[in-house]
């Protein structure tokens, strides 16, 4: 007999889900080598090196990581 509201098996839900996630490409790996590399970088952040894909995206990593930096200077960021 199963405990008081736990799952006594593991729903076809939860099943495809995990294997939809074990075979699906992710990009990694040297398969997404060259996917990772033709990405379009929208803004790079110039003191961590990180592509962002979106002026929006560049804004919050620099809040999370970079405050103590100073203000964020979008041009100097904008990738070429």
């Amino acid at each position: 007999m199963g405990g008081k509201a736990k799952p006594t098996k593991h729903t076809s839900k939860e099943i495809a889900k995990k294997v939809f996630e074990a075979n699906v490409n992710r990009g990694g790996g040297a398969a997404g080598k060259a996917e990772r590399q033709n990405a379009a970088c929208g803004f790079k952040c110039y003191v961590c090196l990180c592509q962002q894909p979106s002026e929006k995206s560049l804004q919050i990593h620099w809040e999370a990581k970079h405050t103590d930096k100073g203000a964020l200077d979008l041009e100097k960021a904008r990738c070429k």
